[in-house]
């Protein structure tokens, strides 16, 4: 039965939207993001950073909390740490942070009914502890409330040894992550995507659209807004909660949703 904060938030979205629909796909292989977590205006750091850790660490998503685990932090106080470690580098150095991206969330997604939720969080930290190579405090947060399971790994964005800050690029993405990810898969025995490399320099998104039988950011947009409405208390948690995934919000005659780092808004319904 649909409810009626659904209907509410479908009817705004439909208004918002022309044609609106739809696409219930997920993500059959194993899969990865990485999401830029940026300060939002109006709040402060500590606010964005308590907030983006609590969604990813909800009990009702993973098992009471027994699905958290984390490097060089607690669990219960990730965001505090993190905070504690912006402050250092910045007594230290004397360099206040200038861009807005607080933190960086990797997203692994498994083939529904492949793995254990215990084994994905396993393999989530592996994941983490590899890319970071031990510099970054992270956690990692498996949820068991949607069909595929999947991790949310938010690491600082500041080496707490070092004061180094993490900087995020296309190659960080296709030969580090995407590269352990596919190797620690292939030694857990789970699917990967097998498509050859790009010929050119591209996101992973558009590698997604060019590849056949993989799911494409309009999937994907879809598949987070389903989440979303399913999750959200009225519109504006609605609108938060696509923020912690990552997309900017265009607001206006239409609706539009965009990855940070996207040129263009893409807008649900438009084919």
């Amino acid at each position: 039965m649909v409810q009626w904060l659904d209907c509410r938030i479908i009817k705004f979205l439909c208004r918002h939207c022309a044609a609106f629909s739809f696409c219930w796909e997920v993500v059959e292989l194993a899969a990865t993001r990485l999401i830029a977590l940026h300060k939002n205006k109006g709040k402060s750091v500590a606010a964005c950073l308590k907030s983006r850790t609590d969604y990813a660490k909800n009990p009702d998503k993973t098992n009471k909390g027994e699905l958290v685990s984390s490097y060089e932090c607690s669990p219960l106080t990730a965001d505090e740490e993190f905070m504690l470690s912006k402050r250092q580098y910045e007594f230290v150095t004397g360099r206040i942070q200038k861009n807005d991206v607080i933190a960086y969330q990797i997203r692994q997604s498994f083939k529904p009914g492949e793995i254990t939720a215990e084994e994905a969080n396993k393999v989530g930290y592996e994941l983490a502890m590899r890319f970071t190579k031990g510099k970054y405090a992270f956690i990692v947060a498996t949820h068991t409330d949607r069909e595929h399971i999947h991790a949310h790994i938010i690491f600082n964005s500041v080496n707490q040894f070092t004061g180094e800050k993490y900087h995020s690029n296309a190659r960080s993405y296709y030969q580090q992550i995407r590269a352990i990810s596919d190797r620690l898969c292939r030694e857990h025995g789970l699917s990967v995507i097998v498509q050859g490399e790009p010929a050119r320099s591209v996101s992973y998104i558009e590698w997604l659209r060019q590849s056949k039988g993989q799911p494409t950011f309009r999937s994907m947009l879809e598949a987070d807004l389903r989440d979303a409405i399913r999750d959200a208390n009225d519109l504006g948690h609605f609108f938060l909660l696509m923020e912690h995934k990552g997309y900017e919000i265009h607001h206006g005659g239409r609706l539009g949703f965009r990855l940070r780092g996207q040129e263009r808004f893409q807008y649900p319904g438009r084919r």
